[in-house]
């Protein structure tokens, strides 16, 4: 007995599944490694741009607002909202909110960070901060890689089947009324 020829779409099925898989070795990696790399540099830029333009000031704390969390009830130990005010580099005097502690003191000093207008701020982005999106693109960009090459897999599957599907109830349609002997 002779094994069986395998069909045109069967032969495609197997070279597409292969492409597809030299794909993900070969080009995810590469593709993850241009992610990561785009990221670290507009990254990095954008932290040396922060540091050279933010400041840190000190500003006089005028009053504490506890917050009120899921966990646990306003009290003198958790999270608070810092109404605050500093002066400016150019002089000027502003007030703002900033997250804090609910046991900081008002009349006491803290320190914000505010841009080159004088408004608050986050602090500049660190090398930490740098390197996690660095990480989550990667991460973002492996994802993505397995999931568009698993659809495309999946959607060739899908279109081969019907072929296969349909060629096989073309040849059962010829086959069958000699076979059950119908007319």
């Amino acid at each position: 007995m002779q094994g069986a020829v395998p069909r045109a779409t069967d032969r495609i099925q197997a070279l597409l599944r292969a492409v597809l898989l030299a794909l993900l070795v070969i080009g995810g990696p590469i593709v993850t490694a241009y992610a990561g790399h785009a990221v670290y540099a507009s990254t990095a830029r954008a932290a040396r741009a922060q540091a050279m333009a933010w400041h840190r000031v000190p500003a006089l704390i005028l009053r504490v607002g506890p917050v009120a969390t899921l966990w646990q009830r306003p009290d003198t130990t958790g999270p608070a909202t810092l109404a605050v005010r500093w002066t400016t580099p150019q002089g000027a005097s502003r007030t703002g909110e900033i997250a804090g502690r609910a046991d900081a003191a008002p009349g006491s000093l803290a320190a914000v960070w505010i841009d080159t207008a004088g408004q608050l701020t986050a602090p500049p982005l660190s090398r930490i901060d740098v390197w996690d999106r660095v990480i989550e693109a990667v991460a973002v960009t492996g994802a993505a890689v397995i999931v568009l090459l698993s659809a495309i897999s999946w959607a060739a599957s899908v279109v081969l089947d019907r072929h296969r599907l349909t060629r096989w109830e073309a040849e059962w349609l010829a086959v069958e009324p000699h076979w059950t002997k119908r007319r």
